[in-house]
């Protein structure tokens, strides 16, 4: 799964979920003949190059389909009763086909942390090792960065060969896993047309969901097509834990990814999900695959015949669960909050150099949580990011924020009215943040944003403390100052 954006929150999101980019220059597989199995249509036929051996040495040779042998014509003047060269029944449709999954692990790059998969068809036939991959856009497009914010990205379903894709994942460092699949001939036929006219022009693209139509389902649904539900059969349970945990576990190693992904996002993703949506990550439904269970000649078998690992990562194994920050977030929220305290103290005082101090860290804070909370109402009013809508983060982050920024300025040249209003508008910041963490209460308000709310309810209440004193104690110092001088100015008496 693979994803730029002028806003590092966005660009986290996009980052992290965006799948892997398959070469632009894909092939397009040979089409096989008509099947009663499948009623998916033909696609037009286009020749397929043959690789190379290199692209077929991942995975072992198909078998050598059963050729038709033709009777030998009769000599002339030999009798009628000559011996024939007997004929021998072709091959089932699907006989030299196999069908493999393919399982890449995650890399480095934010692009690369939920990992990818595709599905390769082996063909004996036409000597072909065809790579299916769904993780495919267009860096190209000069409508990516808007599709990309209005939440309408266009995914397609690409073909390339085995080998090149092969080298890709080694130069990457990513581990590549290959479950080659127990289908009956019918099912491999008719899984190959499928993906076939699933691959062409008119088919090929989609509008791409970082949790319910990425990569990964994609290949969970074209398999599940193809056994008659079993697999869906089998995942109605719960699953190990929920969309934000997955997400927050895969990219707890890239900190800036993972706060971007865990604040933009809202409740949509911490609602309960079963095991089958637990597999738009692609390790998840390579394990599942391990649990299927298909007729065979001898009674139920696995549906996973045989794996092999292709390529070996030499990288720290994935988390099991997401790291416990809330602790962490905490300390670094009062930090701050005790910090805005002091300067405003020390503001009050006089000190050198303290109010500009004060205003530039307040509003540099402020403005951060302006931007995101106007974000958060542009991409639930504006855009198609259903995971981003509900965020009960824009009560720690208000657009509000954008406000004090602007009456911090105004105060800081003098104006007495801003200076109300600048104190009127961080204590409803502080109250929005603590409303937050009452409406926990509510069964409804059941987004996981505690991490959010203990770094953000601090800073709230350091930003009311330092202008409370900033505006109070140098009130009081200048009112003192002011009696000094009427005193000082008053004639002596008697």
């Amino acid at each position: 799964m693979h994803s730029i954006s002028r806003l590092a929150p966005l660009a986290a999101l996009w980052l992290a979920f965006a799948p892997t980019w398959a070469s632009a220059e894909t092939v397009t597989p040979t089409p096989r003949p008509a099947s009663p199995v499948s009623p998916t249509p033909t696609p037009t036929p286009t020749p397929t190059p043959t690789p190379t051996p290199a692209a077929r040495s991942a995975l072992p040779a198909a078998p050598a389909p059963m050729q038709p042998r033709v009777s030998a014509p009769a000599s002339a003047g030999s009798s009628s009763t000559a011996a024939t060269i007997p004929s021998v029944s072709p091959a089932a449709p699907g006989e030299d086909l196999r069908v493999y999954v393919l399982t890449m692990g995650p890399g480095d790059h934010p692009f690369y942390k939920f990992g990818h998969n595709a599905i390769v068809i082996q063909d004996a036939t036409h000597q072909s090792d065809d790579v299916f991959n769904y993780g495919t856009f267009g860096f190209e497009s000069p409508w990516l960065i808007f599709d990309f914010l209005q939440g309408r990205l266009r995914y397609w379903l690409s073909v390339a060969p085995l080998g090149p894709t092969v080298a890709v994942y080694r130069y990457e460092n990513r581990t590549l896993v290959a479950q080659e699949l127990a289908l009956t001939p019918a099912q491999r036929h008719e899984l190959a047309l499928f993906l076939d006219d699933n691959a062409s022009e008119a088919n090929k693209y989609y509008k791409y969901d970082y949790y319910r139509d990425n990569c990964s389902t994609r290949v969970r649904d074209a398999l599940d097509r193809v056994l008659g539900g079993r697999l869906h059969a089998i995942t109605q349970g719960p699953a190990s834990m929920s969309w934000r945990a997955h997400t927050l576990r895969l990219t707890a190693d890239n900190l800036p990814v993972y706060i971007g992904l865990d604040v933009i996002m809202g409740d949509v993703i911490d609602r309960p999900v079963t095991e089958w949506d637990e597999m738009f990550l692609p390790e998840k439904l390579e394990s599942i695959l391990r649990r299927v269970r298909v007729p065979g000649p001898d009674g139920e078998e696995p549906l996973v015949r045989a794996e092999r690992i292709i390529l070996t990562a030499e990288r720290e194994p994935l988390r099991i669960e997401p790291p416990h920050w809330v602790g962490a977030f905490a300390l670094v929220g009062t930090a701050v909050g005790l910090l805005l305290a002091a300067l405003g103290a020390l503001a009050a005082k006089g000190r050198r150099g303290s109010t500009t101090a004060l205003f530039i860290t307040l509003g540099a804070l402020m403005f951060i949580a302006g931007l995101l909370g106007t974000i958060f109402v542009g991409m639930w009013a504006f855009t198609d990011h259903e995971v981003a809508f509900h965020n009960e983060n824009i009560l720690q982050l208000g657009p509000w924020g954008l406000a004090v920024v602007v009456f911090l300025v105004r105060a800081a040249r003098g104006r007495e009215r801003a200076r109300l209003w600048l104190m009127r508008l961080v204590g409803a910041g502080l109250g929005a943040s603590l409303l937050g963490l009452v409406l926990k209460i509510v069964p409804a308000f059941d987004q996981d944003n505690w991490r959010i709310i203990a770094l953000w309810l601090p800073i709230w209440a350091g930003a009311v403390a330092a202008i409370t004193l900033w505006q109070g104690l140098g009130a009081a110092r200048a009112a003192l100052a002011f009696d000094a001088r009427q005193t000082r100015a008053a004639p002596p008496k008697g």
